[in-house]
């Protein structure tokens, strides 16, 4: 009992202990030495051990991106950073190997890759150098040992390896040496008789606690944060800046498990959003509400049937040449559909039924006219137009509140049962087996808030277990036991890299990095279709490609960083692919 007293007083020391846990370890077990070896050696073990409790500690280190403090962490980790850079992203597989010199700026959501799989079943661990004065625009990709001279600006989700001299703007896989009159500034810093009943209790506050944090960080956002004007400019660490970009990002992140409670287009996301500001007209349907709260929501124009799916970014501001921050109006036209991974700039509108694809980066300098189709980095208009709207009731489903929260809380008095009573070890047998059981048994359910309490139950494995089982052949085991077909030696590195389990084949020695994904369905015009991927042989999908529904890779294909594979594609033997669409 004198222990259970204690236990409160050991969460304010919790992140502390996590995140000096990784600085220990990787003290121990350094991949600085680790030049190249053998997929599943000793050496691997290493760097994915690593790889895994920096994945779980993002969510500490999300509370101090862009400040001294996570520089100062990152260079306890072993890189070598100056104090006066600004990194916004966690998304690094060897913190250790990182130099990074004077002035430089990474954007949120940037990948720093210094894992690369080769052909002949071996990896190497190449380090980052980035020099002074660079800017590195989000959703941007730097793998395989790049070395980055000084005054550098790379646009938004471009990917970029090697050497790259100085005075140098990389825009998707175009280089442009800067003018002489144009330079970067330099950016400053800125178990007893109880039991069973505390596990209701323990439930209905996890519910609770999700809808006051929901409540809390709007109230935030409102009062504190404020609304911004279309075309201000916020130098860096000005007082302005700090309270309209850091501190918005900081209260968006550290509520972010409260906004959990609502599940992907939820009907209150246009009233929280037009409650801040927004100009939002009927039939909106989000699929994540995190993006649109990290930019000035007052800024945001959303007219009738616009729709945004999972993974698009609306970026909060824009960098200048100058190293200020600049914000603008997004507008979105009616029947406008936001595809997978796009990233959305400031300044950027959208006419009567645009359709911005897969991975595209859209902007102010993005012109649209009515129907049009863009895909590409930057945004490019395609030869082809989407079909008429069909008159069928779009297939996206809206769940009452009063069901969402009920789903909740069932599902986490389900959750602590199953850990009371299994422990540790025997709760995520336990745990596995029934969300494994209930995916392949859910044709046969009717009832929509059971399959909401069934889906809550997936969120929460994806979130407790599957961290741990990433790039190890424990996760190729559970995407079998799901009903996908993988061969041996394969490694996927997260379990959102798939969809659809049942719909996918993948053969033998395939290789996925960072946020690569394969879907087997798709959402065009809100109409729900399912088509089969197959993966041959030998194939690698480097960081943040895309392979859409009812494609096939023959065998021996290597997709680039931020490559886009369309719907039905073919990709033939021994080829490889980049670009958005993909060109071999």
């Amino acid at each position: 009992m004198i222990i259970h007293q204690w236990y409160p007083l050991l969460f304010p020391i919790l992140p502390a202990f996590h995140l000096l846990f990784y600085v220990i370890c990787s003290r121990l077990f350094s991949p600085c030495y680790i030049k190249s070896d053998n997929l599943f050696s000793w050496n691997y073990y290493r760097w994915w051990f690593l790889d895994r409790l920096w994945n779980n500690n993002i969510f500490w280190l999300k509370h101090i991106l862009g400040t001294p403090l996570y520089n100062y962490y990152l260079r306890l980790c072993g890189a070598r950073i100056s104090l006066n850079t600004h990194i916004y992203t966690t998304i690094i597989d060897a913190p250790s190997l990182l130099e990074i010199d004077d002035g430089s700026w990474i954007a949120n959501e940037t990948y720093l890759n210094c894992l690369y799989f080769n052909d002949d079943n071996t990896f190497k661990l190449s380090p980052i150098i980035i020099g002074s004065n660079c800017s590195i625009g989000t959703r941007s990709v730097l793998f395989d040992g790049i070395d980055m001279q000084n005054n550098i600006m790379v646009q938004p989700m471009s990917s970029v390896t090697g050497f790259v001299g100085s005075e140098t703007i990389v825009d998707g896989e175009e280089h442009q040496f800067l003018s002489s009159n144009i330079s970067i500034m330099q950016i400053y810093k800125v178990c007893s008789v109880r039991q069973i009943p505390l596990l209701f209790s323990i439930a209905f506050c996890w519910t609770l606690w999700s809808i006051i944090g929901c409540f809390i960080s709007l109230l935030l956002l409102k009062v504190i944060v404020g609304p911004c004007a279309a075309g201000e400019i916020y130098p860096i660490a000005s007082r302005l800046y700090l309270q309209k970009t850091w501190l918005r990002q900081l209260i968006v992140s550290s509520f972010h498990h409260a906004w959990l409670l609502p599940t992907g287009y939820d009907y209150l996301y246009p009233y929280v959003l037009r409650w801040l500001g927004a100009h939002i007209e009927e039939n909106v349907k989000l699929a994540q509400i995190d993006t649109f709260l990290l930019c000035p929501t007052n800024l945001l124009k959303l007219k009738t049937g616009a729709t945004a799916f999972g993974g698009v970014l609306i970026v909060p501001t824009e960098l200048t040449l100058s190293g200020h921050h600049h914000v603008d109006q997004i507008i979105l036209g009616s029947h406008t559909n936001l595809a997978n991974g796009c990233s959305i700039l400031p300044g950027s509108c959208f006419e009567y039924e645009t359709m911005i694809g897969n991975l595209t980066r859209v902007s102010r300098e993005t012109n649209s006219k009515d129907g049009e189709v863009f895909i590409g980095v930057p945004a490019r208009i395609m030869p082809f137009q989407m079909p008429v709207r069909s008159k069928v009731q779009d297939q996206i489903e809206v769940i009452p509140f009063w069901r969402t929260c009920l789903s909740h809380y069932v599902s986490k008095c389900l959750l602590l049962c199953i850990y009371s009573f299994g422990g540790l070890v025997g709760g995520s047998i336990i745990h596995t087996m029934l969300v494994c059981g209930l995916y392949r048994c859910r044709s046969y359910i009717r009832y929509q808030i059971i399959e909401q309490m069934i889906a809550r139950m997936s969120q929460d494995h994806k979130q407790f277990i599957c961290p741990f089982l990433g790039n190890t052949q424990w996760l190729i085991r559970l995407f079998r036991a799901y009903g996908a077909l993988i061969g041996e030696n394969t490694i996927i590195l997260d379990i959102s890299s798939i969809t659809d389990y049942h719909l996918m084949t993948i053969e033998d020695d395939v290789r996925f990095n960072v946020r690569t994904q394969i879907q087997g369905h798709s959402f065009e015009q809100r109409i729900f279709k399912l088509a089969p991927v197959s993966i041959g042989n030998l194939c690698v999908l480097m960081s943040g490609s895309i392979v859409m529904a009812g494609c096939k890779l023959m065998g021996n294909n290597r997709l680039y960083p931020m490559t886009l594979i369309m719907k039905n594609d073919q990709l033939s033997l021994n080829t490889h692919w980049k670009g958005i669409p993909a060109h071999a």
